[in-house]
């Protein structure tokens, strides 16, 4: 009698056993088959990770295609599946190089202004115009970089526009004209 127990109690277990086993081994076979990406980040260009003094000499080209350390495009330098870091490290040089740049023409318009940076500001003047041109560009090329990104850098973007058109309102037209030809130069070929 004692047997028919054991044997009882061994077929119950065995379904049991069968449907852990599955469910353990299921999962495992999935694994390779789940998900689209490798989980590889993408690093950023090299040259993206200069300082902003770096970028700002770069965008003296503008409207003429610029490119940081004569190589790579502002909008390169967002990646899509960027590294934390090294996005964080793009949008501090930008938004820096932004607002040296909205530091010329701040004051345009109010003759003999000094900046926050001690530089003196005349009015519409020819720096001020091309500052203007250049934190345009710098925005328009951001935004291209920002469009195959998926949503990623639609902050920082942001920031960075904020700087580089803060004190644009009070500029005059020359200033303002001179920025959104620096961003459609941006958009179009940065």
């Amino acid at each position: 009698m004692g047997g028919g127990r054991a044997d009882a109690r061994a077929c119950q277990d065995s379904p049991v056993r069968k449907t852990l086993a599955f469910a353990l081994i299921l999962p495992a076979l999935a694994l390779p088959f789940a998900g689209c990406s490798d989980g590889r980040k993408i690093a950023t260009p090299p040259a993206c990770l200069s300082d902003s003094s770096t970028w700002v000499t770069a965008l003296a080209a503008a409207p003429d295609q610029v490119r940081i350390s004569e190589a790579t495009p502002i909008s390169e330098c967002l990646v899509k599946d960027q590294v934390a870091a090294q996005q964080q490290e793009v949008g501090k040089t930008a938004v820096e190089a932004a607002t040296r740049l909205a530091a010329f023409y701040k004051g345009a318009g109010k003759t003999g202004k000094q900046t926050d940076t001690g530089t003196k500001v005349s009015g519409g003047s020819a720096s001020s115009e091309q500052a203007a041109l250049m934190a345009g560009y710098l925005v328009g090329a951001l935004q291209k970089g920002a469009g195959e990104t998926d949503g990623i850098h639609a902050t920082l973007v942001n920031r960075v526009e904020a700087a580089a058109s803060n004190g644009l309102d009070g500029a005059d037209q020359q200033v303002q004209g001179a920025y959104q030809k620096g961003h459609q130069a941006g958009l179009d070929s940065g």
